[in-house]
């Protein structure tokens, strides 16, 4: 297991894994991804590191603040 990252400000850059695991409580790496492809309102990239998307902190909570849900009753689940 890898230690925490030292505590970082909204304007750093992170991949999708380090955000999921330290950033942004309830979502998934998986569905970063798939917001990443389908969500036209996912913040664009802020650089690489080798071949690595780097995303703002501070991007990614305020997408994930505003992020849209589903409605109640939508799905066979509800």
């Amino acid at each position: 297991m890898t230690p925490a990252p030292a505590v970082v400000g909204d304007d750093q850059a992170v991949g999708l894994r380090e955000a999921a695991e330290h950033h942004l409580p309830g979502i998934t790496l998986a569905a970063l991804r798939f917001a990443r492809a389908n969500d036209p309102t996912f913040p664009g990239s802020a650089g690489k590191r080798g071949a690595e998307l780097l995303y703002r902190v501070g991007d990614l909570k305020k997408w994930a603040r505003n992020r849209p849900r589903a409605a109640t009753g939508t799905t066979d689940l509800d």
